[in-house]
């Protein structure tokens, strides 16, 4: 007779613990500083006519998070670019650029950005709400490429179309924005949608799911889908794009703080872009990785 509550009692706390759910989001504590990793390499084929294209590309950003302050959950942080890099290699040559190459003699608007900063409010759910400092640190990178006063207006507003308040914006949030909007269990998923034009315009739609909890971290599952259909400008021709795609990998997210310790996602997108009436057959392999730690 024992037996059946003993049962009873083993399926209940089964049935609790099954049920436990966790809160994940952004929450770094005031005071703290977070050194992120952001590194994606990508394999890019073309076909253009009867021209095969192939490019490969590399680039690689270490910041600092340093936050700052607290408003009802939306963090205050000065975002500090320690290093930024870019390696692009194609048609028999390769293109350099290191913000730890401070050579006077050879113009590299990267060189400005070593120890520049930036603030942004960054809300629990991992969304951007406001980006400030970014004409201070576009007039440094700007000084860095040329002493001609006459030529800093043009450099600027040229380098200000990649480091504006919405494309920055639009990037943090294309790796931050990840968190859901109410606790989940594990085996739960919840959706993303994110959208950035840094070159192409790319949506992004990613669903995540909780696959465990261990020791304070939870490991998601991460797979999406891509859609790149629009247009941009490059070097005056433009460009429409008719574009799909996945990403898919893992996370690994502290659940204190929020802090992504490890993402590791795979990227794929194929179609035809169309320039000048030229179609151009389009095919991308790429991963994107982030590492990130508390540093102090």
């Amino acid at each position: 007779m024992r037996i059946l509550p003993t049962l009873l009692c083993l399926f209940l706390t089964s049935s609790i613990f099954a049920q436990k759910v966790y809160v994940l989001k952004q929450n770094y504590p005031i005071g703290k500083k977070y050194d992120y990793n952001l590194t994606s390499n990508q394999i890019i084929k073309q076909k253009i006519g009867d021209q095969n294209v192939n490019l490969s590309q590399e680039i690689g950003t270490d910041y600092t998070f340093d936050i700052a302050g607290d408003k009802a959950g939306d963090k205050t942080i000065k975002v500090i670019y320690n290093r930024i890099s870019m390696k692009s290699s194609g048609m028999g040559n390769t293109m350099t650029m290191d913000s730890d190459i401070q050579d006077p003699a050879k113009p590299n608007p990267f060189s400005g950005l070593k120890g520049a900063s930036f603030e942004m409010t960054f809300g629990a759910n991992g969304s951007i709400k406001s980006v400030n400092g970014l004409e201070k640190m576009l007039d440094n990178m700007a000084s860095k490429m040329t002493k001609d006063t006459s030529q800093i207006k043009a450099i600027k507003a040229s380098l200000g179309k990649q480091f504006s308040a919405e494309g920055m914006k639009q990037t943090m949030e294309s790796s931050f924005k990840i968190y859901p909007d109410k606790p989940v269990k594990i085996g739960d998923s919840w959706t993303v949608d994110t959208k950035m034009q840094m070159t192409m315009p790319i949506e992004t739609i990613t669903t995540y799911t909780l696959k465990l909890v261990k020791d304070g971290i939870a490991f998601l599952n991460v797979n999406g889908t891509l859609v790149s259909k629009g247009s941009f400008d490059s070097m005056g021709t433009k460009i429409d794009t008719d574009l799909k795609g996945t990403n898919s990998g893992d996370m690994q997210i502290d659940l204190k703080t929020g802090l992504v310790l490890s993402s590791h996602l795979r990227l794929e997108m194929f179609g035809t872009m169309k320039a000048k009436d030229q179609n151009i057959d389009f095919d991308m392999e790429g991963i994107n990785q982030i590492t990130g730690k508390e540093i102090n």
